[in-house]
């Protein structure tokens, strides 16, 4: 009796693991070809848009302000085709944007296809809709080109570091540059230390703002001199670099 008890648990757990694999499998495939999900279509330069809902002309407004935010990127290769989907249902953010959440901006797939997915937007307005009951916090300097400027900056990072960046790498360096990039230089270094040093909410982990990530990058970039590929190599501690701010090292 024992066994027999024995060997029906071991195929349940068998057809249990079975059944996770294909789910697994199934979510894999769908994630990785999502533009049959996505019926609109624009092309614009080295950007490729896709939408499930109609794409208004103002994107390419849009996108030249991406272009110029991109060039304070020193990884970023305009040759390079660039796969963008407006995720306006939120049900596409949450399954396409790999974190099962639809409280984000926008999210990058740095590990496979490097496409980016950006939520429910006024493309006209340059704008994203805000995940909240409140409005965007910083929009005035997150439009929706920053957004896509800063998912774009993942992969890019991904492509020159290598697609396990997110594991291998610090979360202020990762969205600290990205935040650089996406910014396209609209960014008070002496006014953002000057917050740091009082401890403003704006510059903590919990605001989501990433402006303190960004001012640690802008002060190794911009301050220090240092270049890209010498951050990636040798990054330092957060709690040295602060220390390095304090100290108006």
């Amino acid at each position: 009796m024992k066994t027999r008890t024995r060997t029906s648990a071991l195929r349940f757990l068998k057809a249990g693991v079975a059944s996770l694999l294909a789910v697994a499998l199934l979510y894999a495939l769908i994630v990785a070809i999502p533009k049959p999900m996505f019926p609109y279509r624009a092309v614009y330069q080295n950007y490729q848009v896709w939408s499930d809902q109609p794409i208004p002309a103002e994107i390419a407004g849009v996108l030249d302000d991406v272009t110029r935010r991109l060039r304070t990127s020193t990884v970023h290769d305009r040759t390079t085709p660039v796969e963008i989907f407006f995720c306006n249902e939120p049900w596409r953010l949450w399954l396409y944007g790999r974190r099962f959440s639809t409280r984000m901006g926008g999210a990058a797939d740095v590990w496979l296809t490097r496409q980016v997915f950006i939520r429910a937007s006024d493309i006209a307005a340059n704008r994203i809709h805000s995940p909240g009951p409140g409005p965007i916090a910083d929009a005035a300097q997150r439009p929706l080109s920053y957004f896509i400027a800063h998912e774009i900056t993942h992969s890019d990072v991904s492509r020159r570091f290598g697609r396990t960046v997110m594991l291998r790498y610090p979360e202020w360096l990762l969205e600290g540059y990205a935040d650089y990039v996406g910014k396209g230089g609209d960014f008070d270094f002496d006014e953002n230390r000057a917050l740091f040093l009082r401890g403003a909410w704006e510059l903590g982990r919990k605001s989501g703002l990433y402006r303190g990530y960004h001012l640690k990058v802008a002060y190794l970039l911009d301050k220090e001199g240092w270049t890209l590929q010498e951050v990636f190599a040798r990054p330092p501690g957060e709690g040295e670099l602060d220390a390095w701010l304090r100290a108006g090292r």
